[in-house]
Order: C-alpha cells, then structure tokens, then sequence
C-alpha cells in the first residue's frame, strides 16, 4: 500500500483531502503542522508522494519544497510533490514550483476525481526531476571544459556558444536558468549581452567570469550582472553559487507573488468593507452565544444605531421573540442555495418595529463559525402592496360600475320599447273623437303613468352614459349660481350657502342640463345630510391631472380639468356605505324618500362628459364630492333656440322600421290615425327591399336604432346608398348620445326618443317633411 504524507493547516480541508485519499487505499499521514511534518520526515519515513498545502505558517509550502531537495538530493531522489493552494494560482506559480522541485500543482477548491488522479499519477509514474538549465557563452572552449564537464556530472543540461551574436539569431530557445559568460566575448561586451539576457529572461542568473582587475567594473548591483567570479575560480564554487542563486530567485519570485497577493487581499479586504458598510439591507453578524461582532452602518442607521453601540450586544435586542404581530406560520420564500427568505420584523432604537424580509446563513468569521443574517426593509413595498390592494378594489368597483351600467342601459331601452307601446295607444284613446270621457281619464292616466316610468328609465340612462343630448359650451359657473339661488329658496333658512367660483377657466363642453343635474342633485344630497342646519360650501378651481397622478387614480385621465367641490357639513357617510353610493337603488333614506338613482345619474353624466367623480367623508366630519370635468378650449358658450311645433295631421308614406311588434304597431296606429300611409317592417334588411322596389314611394322611414341580424346604422347606411336624398327619423329606446349624433352628422333628419306620445310623433313628423334641413328633436318633442 502506497504512503502519502498529507500536510494542510485547515482541519477541514485535511479531513476532506485525506478521506478522498483513503478511497484509493493510500495510507495516509496527516499533519495540520508543517515543522511536525518536517519532524516526521527526519525520523527517517520516506513516502511515496507528498500532498501539501503553499500558504501555511512555520514552515511554508514553498520553504518545505526547497528543504526536501536539501534533504534528499545527497543521499535519494526526492519524493514526487504535489503543491496545492487555494491562495496562488496561475502559470507563476507553477513555474516558480517546479524551480523548488514540486512535481505538480493543483488550485483548490478541485474535483475529487482530479486530486485523486494527480496523486495516482505521482505515485504510478514518478515525473523526471527538472534538469537545470545553463548557457555557456565563451570564445575559449578548453578553459570552459571542466566546468562544462562538472556542471553535466549534476545533471545540469549545458548549452554552448561561441559569440553572443550566435545566441541572439537563434530560435527555439528554452530558457537558461544560468547563463555564463566568459569575458571577454569576441563580437560584443559581456555588458551588452548581460543586458540582452535580462531582458529576454528576466528570471535568469548571470555570472560573469573575468580577470581580477575588472572587479571594480564589473560590480553585482549592475543590472545586466548577478554575480562576479574571477577566471581561475574553483568550478565547485560556481556550482555552489549556481545551486544556491537558483534557490534564492525562485524565492524571490515566491515573495514577489506573496506581495501581489497581499496587495490583492488589502484592496480586496477594502472593497468588501466598503461594499459591506454601504449596503443598503441591514447586515449582521453574530456568534453561537447570540454576540453581535460585526454590522454594516446603513443597517444600523436603519435600526436607530450606531454600529459600534450594537456591536457586542445580544441579536435579541433588535430581534423581538415571538408576539402577536407574528402569529401563525412566517411566511417563507426559497432562494438560491435551499436559502429561504423569512418575514418577520427587527425592533428599531426608538421602540417600533421594522417590518423585513430576513435570510440567515453560516458562514467562517474571525476564525469562528457564526451566522451571517441579510434582513431587507419591507416598509415601502409593504405600503405599495396596501395602494396596490386599494388601487385594486376601485377598479374592481369602477368594473362593477361599469356592469351595472350595461344593464341598466338594456333594461332602460327594453322598458322604454313596452312604454312606448303603452303610451302610443294610450295617446289614441285621448284623441279619438269617439272616446267617451271614461276613455278618455283611462288613457290620461295611462299616459301619465308612462311619463313616470319614462323619468325612471331616463335617470338609468343617465346613470349608463347613454344620454349626453346636447355638445355646447357651458359656463359652470353660471350653472352653480342658479343651482344655488333654486336651493337657497327651497332649503331650510338655517342652511347657509357660500361658493368661491376661483376657476379661471370655468367652461365644460357638454349638455347644460345634464350639469344643472349633477349640481341640483349633488345640493339636495348635502342638504339632507345636514338636516335643519349647516354650511353647503361649492369651491371651483382649475387643475391638471398628471399621468402619475392618473395612474393612481382608476378612472381618471391626465389633462386639463375644472374641479367642482361641493362640501357639506352633515353627519359623514361610513366608509362601507362609501363603495356603494353611486349603485343604482341604493339608499340609506327610508322608504318612500328617495329612489337610489341619483348619485348614480350623477355618475354616469360625468363619466358620459369624460370626467371623474370621487367623494372624500369622515363620520362627523361632513363630505366633499369631488366632480373633474374636462375644460373647455372654447370659453364661449353656445345656446340653441327653442322652440314649440304644434301637432297637426299630414300627407305622405312613412316606412317604420322596428323588431318590437308592439311598438311598430302602436307607430302605425298613431301615423295613420293623423293621415300618413304607413308599411310597417320588423327586419332591417326587408325595409331595404321594400325601398327598392320602384312601385312603393316612401317619403320618410322611421328607423329603430337598436335591431337584430341587421342594426339601425347598417340599415340606415343601405338605405341612403339606394336614395341619397331619403328622410330618416331616428328612434330609439336610449337617450340622445354620440352614436346618435354620428348618424345625424351623416344624414339623419331627425331623432325621437322612446316612448312618445302622438303629439311628439305628429310634430317630427310634420316639420321633417316640411323642411329639407336636418332637424333635431328631443326626448321632449321640442325642436330646433
């Protein structure tokens, strides 16, 4: 069984270098000190291969190597060495370790399969020691022939040459360890070629061999010479000199790289410090007792410290155990390694704590195995994970919002289709000569019942956006005086009013009465929040909303605004009453005292005007209702005329276009009851062959908006592709909206909102045949 002498001063590293060794039945001895190791050796034990470790204390690595060949070289060969370090690497260092006589070298930290075969190789076949090299540079073979002859006995390998010249051109040359010049040379000086050497190989010895009277010349600090012999010298001192320079270089070249390393280490040592003290996580370090030894500065700044107050107290100062703030189960997250960050929170100076997200891991700290704990200040993300949840829950209301805007906006279009119906043959029996007084009150009263539903729907729609009827410019300032004027002579006395009208810009583009709304309702709100007494207090500035500040609010846009605030001073709305106020039917008021669709009209006018309604309410503190309305670029106002158009019978063919049967046949009972020849159609697509066909002339068509397989658009756009100059009435169940004003803006003469009455029918129709200009009629029948 091979020996292998193993010398490491790591425990650890030993331990795991001998275990592998073991496993290829090595028998090995290990020794964590090098002078035992050297002890060990004189005893007389030879092993097979030697194992050890550069950077020890006592006796180095490298001091161990040259000690070996001093120990060895008289009397046996030296055991193959293999070098190991894990603190010099690189092609230096194997040079310099072949110099010593080491056979092999090996950077830790290495595979075990590579160590183990190095060693293997070592001890199966034995390198060749390195054979020395020297040059013999001299013009006078015969003087130089018995120290040629003895420099060979010791296995130097020797080269000769005749001029320095020669020596210069030639190619291919392995580097001398000694060079050796016989002054003087024919073709140049010794001092000429020194100076080539040393700079061809720096790591090479030169000795000049001369007469004595040139020793003054020729002095050892001269950089082109290492040593001076005189010409008649004993060869055995050149060899003495030789063996022993050789010695001292690769030294100093072990010194030079240890230099280099220290160097590396101190800046190294520097930049970790640095790295260390400006981290911007909380760092600490403390030993198997719980001592703190070591923490960064940020981290303590963080916790309210200085670093040197905390160094050397317990971790339990800043580590609270176990309190309700931490009941349950941490929460826990892998990292790299099977690592797992942990959070938990670290108690501060001042007595709070500092909620973190923490990692601990062992590490090797002033020469003693401690914890090394990474904890990361969760304050800011923990604080936009609340904005996150906040942002979160109003875009899910906004959505919600949105949702029940849909259906509203389909039940209020289906209501208004039954309504129209209702309403249409209700008109009937009013006017029908025939109709006794009995029929007469029955359709009154069916006809005001409708109207009353007609208001319902109308607030849904509100509340849907689907009603913006008319795109002027508005002063909101005048609006807010007359809302408040109204409110001051109907409220209570003991209600105060005030208003600061500071927005420079005041105009909004929408539709006046739509605004008069939002105002009037969110002032009888306020007024009932206060009861008999308070302050209702209107403020309008103007603001720019920023995209930053867009993005935090759901449902706002960046831009230009005028900002209505109406504050009150009542009793506050609770915050789960906050997420509810703008749904349709909801109310806090008692039964019989409100419908729960104002807020929610309110809402849906302001998003239909492209604005932004919000609400700010302490319990007992009173509310503030915030509505953003886009301002206008235009500031002055534009007013439409109206005017009343008196029913009257006619002349001429109408074509209703409708799916709802009911409401068609109601249409036709109305138009041919005042004179018109009615066609009456269920689908778009028959309303388009009817009016291809030559023999049946239609004057004017009265086009549902809403309609299946084909819509009231689509038809619209067939019907005028086959007459251009054609009069179509738009009817829908919704209010006046963009949808509608697109057609109107392509051609439609008219619009009539559902349910009407005969009345409203009669006038739209009469002034559209009367006129070839557009003409636009409200839900109301007024006309412009």
């Amino acid at each position: 069984m091979a020996s292998i002498l193993l010398i490491n001063d790591d425990p650890v590293q030993l331990h795991l270098l001998a275990t592998w060794l073991e496993q290829d039945y090595f028998a090995v001895s290990r020794f964590v000190c090098s002078e035992d190791a050297w002890r060990w050796l004189q005893e007389g034990h030879v092993p097979d291969a030697i194992v050890l470790d550069l950077h020890m204390p006592g006796i180095s690595g490298w001091r161990f190597c040259e000690l070996l060949h001093s120990f060895f070289g008289s009397r046996q060969s030296v055991p193959p060495v293999l070098a190991v370090s894990a603190t010099y690497t690189g092609v230096d260092a194997q040079d310099i370790l072949r110099d010593l006589g080491a056979s092999a070298f090996l950077a830790l930290p290495a595979e075990p399969q590579r160590f183990r075969q190095q060693v293997r190789q070592l001890v199966e076949c034995p390198p060749s020691p390195k054979r020395s090299n020297i040059w013999m540079v001299s013009a006078h073979k015969s003087k130089i022939e018995q120290i040629h002859h003895i420099f060979a006995e010791r296995g130097w390998q020797v080269v000769e040459w005749q001029k320095g010249k020669q020596v210069q051109v030639a190619v291919n040359l392995v580097p001398p360890d000694i060079v050796l010049i016989d002054d003087p040379l024919p073709d140049m000086t010794s001092e000429e070629f020194g100076i080539w050497c040393k700079g061809q190989f720096p790591h090479a010895m030169c000795i000049v061999l001369g007469q004595e009277s040139t020793v003054p010349r020729l002095v050892p600090q001269a950089i082109h010479v290492d040593a001076f012999l005189p010409k008649d010298c004993d060869p055995l001192n050149i060899i003495s000199l030789c063996e022993k320079g050789r010695w001292e270089r690769a030294l100093a070249r072990v010194e030079h790289l240890l230099d280099i390393r220290t160097d590396d280490l101190r800046e190294s040592e520097a930049q970790f410090k640095e790295l260390f003290e400006t981290f911007p996580d909380v760092l600490v370090i403390y030993d198997h007792r719980g001592v703190i030894t070591h923490v960064n500065a940020l981290g303590a700044e963080q916790l309210g410290y200085s670093p040197h107050v905390l160094i050397g107290k317990t971790f339990s100062l800043i580590k609270p155990g176990p309190s309700s703030e931490e009941s349950g189960p941490p929460m826990s997250t892998p990292g790299r390694g099977g690592l797992r960050w942990q959070e938990t929170v670290l108690r501060q100076k001042n007595g709070s704590h500092l909620p973190v997200e923490m990692m601990e891991r062992m590490v090797r700290f002033q020469g003693q195995r401690q914890t090394f704990l990474i904890a990361r200040d969760l304050t800011a993300r923990k604080q936009m994970e609340q904005e996150n949840v906040a942002l979160e829950h109003q875009l899910r209301q906004v959505q919600k919002m949105e949702a029940i805007g849909r259906l509203a906006s389909g039940v209020a279009h289906d209501m208004n289709n039954i309504l129209t119906a209702i309403m249409g043959h209700a008109s009937l029996f009013k006017v029908r000569g025939d109709a006794g007084p009995l029929l007469w009150t029955a359709g009154d009263v069916i006809e005001k019942a409708v109207r009353r539903g007609k208001e319902l729907t109308s607030q849904l729609l509100g509340y849907a956006r689907k009603g913006k009827h008319h795109h002027v410019t508005v002063d909101t300032h005048d609006v807010i005086q007359e809302v408040m004027k109204l409110l001051g002579r109907t409220i209570h006395k003991l209600i105060t009013f005030r208003a600061d009208l500071s927005a420079t810009r005041p105009h909004v583009v929408g539709d006046p009465n739509q605004l008069y709304q939002i105002l009037m309702n969110l002032g009888v709100n306020a007024c009932d929040a206060m009861g008999e007494s308070g302050e209702l207090f209107v403020r309008t500035t103007n603001e720019i909303v920023t995209p930053e500040h867009a993005s935090r609010v759901p449902g706002l846009s960046a831009g230009d605004y005028v900002l209505i605030q109406v504050t009150d001073t009542g009793t506050g709305i609770p915050p789960d009453i906050q997420r509810h106020i703008f749904e349709p039917f909801f109310t806090t008021k008692e039964p019989g005292q409100g419908t729960g669709m104002g807020l929610a009209m309110v809402y849906g006018i302001v998003k239909n005007h492209r604005g932004y309604i919000g609400v700010t309410s302490s319990l007992g503190c009173g509310t503030t209702m915030r509505v953003y309305l886009p301002t206008a670029l235009c500031e002055t106002p534009k007013t439409k005329s109206i005017q009343k158009a008196e029913p009257s019978h006619g002349t001429g063919h109408i074509l209703v276009v409708d799916d709802e049967k009911d409401v068609a046949e109601a249409a036709q009972a109305i138009l041919e009851f005042l004179g018109y020849q009615v066609t009456v159609v269920l689908q778009g697509k028959k309303a388009v062959t009817v009016l291809q066909d030559l023999t049946v002339p239609v004057d004017v068509v009265l086009l549902d908006m809403v309609m299946p397989e084909m819509s009231g658009p689509a038809c619209f756009t067939e019907l005028r592709a086959i007459r251009p100059d054609l009069k179509v009435i738009l009817c829908t169940g919704y209010d006046r909206n963009h949808a509608v004003q697109d057609l109107i803006n392509h051609g439609v003469v008219g619009f009539i909102q559902k349910p009407y009455d005969i009345d409203e029918l009669a006038r739209i129709c009469q002034v559209v045949l009367e006129n070839d200009n557009p003409v636009e009629t409200c839900a109301t029948g007024k006309t412009s």
